[in-house]
């Protein structure tokens, strides 16, 4: 699959050229909670296909934006993770999410829902200004709650995409 590029001598047109296309700025939201699985991603990446996950991991990697590491024994296992400068990506995603809440609206019967998502535990809506505290039409943000209780609870609701967003947050909360 060939790249594409702005061709432009621009510091935006460059860092589209980056992370500008479909799914890559989602896979760094998923990785700004930390090292993640293959199958883990697209678990968590509903609708992307195997091919362009892969795709989007390469260009990632070879933007030295995500690495690729092998963990050791017993875990035996591949993951992914974002480098120092892949993980600065966090306030853009954070202002994105801030600036994407307007045109949130309510919930579509086709919409994915992770727990992680609503309740901002990879991060999102920032650490400072108006959702600092507060998640998406005021849900109460789950701070730290990475470990099993937000995310597994959330994941339980909202497994192949059932449960609704407030569904998520009550599940989580």
């Amino acid at each position: 699959m060939s790249r594409r590029s702005y061709d432009q001598y621009c510091a935006v047109a460059r860092a589209l050229d980056a992370v500008g296309e479909r799914w890559s700025l989602l896979i760094v939201r998923e990785l700004l909670a930390g090292p993640r699985r293959y199958t883990d991603l697209h678990a968590d990446l509903p609708g992307v296909s195997t091919d362009i996950l892969a795709a989007r991991l390469k260009q990632l990697e070879g933007e030295g934006l995500v690495l690729r590491r092998r963990l050791e024994r017993p875990a035996n296992a591949t993951v992914y993770e974002l480098t120092e400068r892949g993980a600065t990506l966090r306030q853009v995603v954070d202002a994105l999410g801030v600036w994407g809440l307007g045109a949130l609206g309510e919930q579509r019967p086709t919409d994915a829902v992770r727990a992680h998502w609503v309740t901002g535990t990879t991060g999102g809506f920032g650490t400072e200004g108006p959702y600092a505290a507060e998640g998406p039409h005021g849900a109460q943000r789950s701070h730290g709650a990475q470990g099993s209780h937000g995310a597994e609870a959330g994941r339980a609701v909202t497994e192949a995409g059932r449960g609704t967003a407030a569904d998520t947050v009550a599940a989580a909360g």
